[in-house]
């Protein structure tokens, strides 16, 4: 009789602990980087309600890699934030701004968690004459990208969240070493 009650003791034990594990496997986010056609896939999908895309980007980001989705309508510029996990593709709504075309430069994004930005440039001499457009923080981390001709819309990620939170970032449009324009937010 004692053994029966150690092996039914053993085998709660073991259902206890299998249990518990695939509880914490099944809520675990382990994200998963975004296939192209996953991200082409939701973006006709948003075209159908009139947005503009601007930029994509495919963010490898530890530990949870992530699409960020450059947007304008008529009226606003936000983005789109695609992860997928076990549980499918999610999507977030970052911050949309009311466009204001007397401005150069308009930028959306968050600098918590991993920091980027969108940035849409609407005057045209910035996109003529510019090489890069560049955000940097205040402890000198830059990230840079080249700007194009036929291009208005930019994404600026870091690839890791910061030991220390971000509290504002400087946005510059860059030829050779000559700063045309610059901003902070």
């Amino acid at each position: 009789m004692a053994l029966s009650r150690n092996l039914k003791l053993v085998l709660l034990s073991l259902l206890i602990i299998v249990g518990f594990s695939s509880y914490f496997l099944y809520t675990s986010n382990n994200y998963k980087m975004l296939s192209k056609r996953e991200i082409n896939d939701f973006i006709e999908h948003k075209r159908k309600s009139n947005l503009s895309i601007l930029k994509k980007e495919n963010v490898k980001a530890k530990p949870d890699p992530h699409a960020l989705i450059l947007y304008k309508d008529t009226t606003k510029l936000g983005t789109y934030i695609l992860t997928k996990s076990r549980r499918g593709i999610e999507e977030y709504k970052g911050v949309e701004v009311p466009i204001d075309k007397t401005l150069p430069i308009q930028v959306t994004g968050s600098l918590s968690g991993v920091p980027y930005l969108g940035i849409y440039i609407t005057n045209n001499k910035l996109i003529q004459e510019g090489k890069y457009i560049e955000m940097e923080f205040e402890d000198g981390t830059k990230v840079r990208k080249k700007i194009s001709l036929n291009q208005k819309g930019y994404i600026l990620s870091e690839k890791t969240t910061p030991k220390v939170p971000r509290e504002s970032v400087q946005v510059s449009v860059i030829k050779d070493n000559q700063i045309l324009y610059t901003n902070e937010y």
